[in-house]
């Protein structure tokens, strides 16, 4: 019996969000990599995409799932982000693009939200925010958001 489904949590989301159709040109990863890559589109699960914040990767809660039950139900609550470069000043293209990224997310959410886990799981987003910063790179949209899950352990 598992203590939490936060390691599986993230395994699920990467895996299927790196394989869905309308994330194809978005590198998926798990947590905060270090890289080289000239990619400027990510998608981070596990890692809120600011190198000076505190990388908190989930929070939960759990409690009996009934007097004298052997389950428990377990609230995580995940960070992720979406971080968009552009090698341009154009507010409105990058702003545009993050925003189709998550719906991207959502939609996966939306098409199993229990993420073939057993019953009872659910997850969804949760909170977002968004930040328009313009670097010496260029325009850069950085969208960190929440996956909540509920589901029984």
């Amino acid at each position: 019996m598992p203590t939490s489904r936060v390691p599986d949590l993230i395994d699920a989301l990467t895996a299927g969000l790196g394989g869905w159709p309308d994330l194809a040109t978005v590198k998926v990863v798990d947590g905060p990599l270090v890289t080289d890559s000239a990619s400027e589109e990510w998608l981070f699960v596990g890692y809120d995409g600011d190198s000076e914040g505190d990388f908190v990767t989930a929070t939960t809660q759990q409690e009996w799932a009934g007097i004298g039950a052997k389950k428990k139900t377990e609230e995580i609550v995940l960070t992720c982000s979406i971080l968009v470069q552009r090698g341009s000043t154009d507010v409105r293209s990058c702003r545009a693009r993050t925003y189709e990224i998550f719906a991207a997310v959502e939609s996966f959410l939306r098409a199993d939200p229990g993420l073939g886990f057993s019953t009872p799981t659910v997850c969804a987003v949760g909170e977002h925010t968004f930040h328009q910063e313009q670097t010496e790179a260029g325009m850069q949209g950085r969208l960190p958001f929440t996956v909540t899950c509920t589901t029984r352990i």
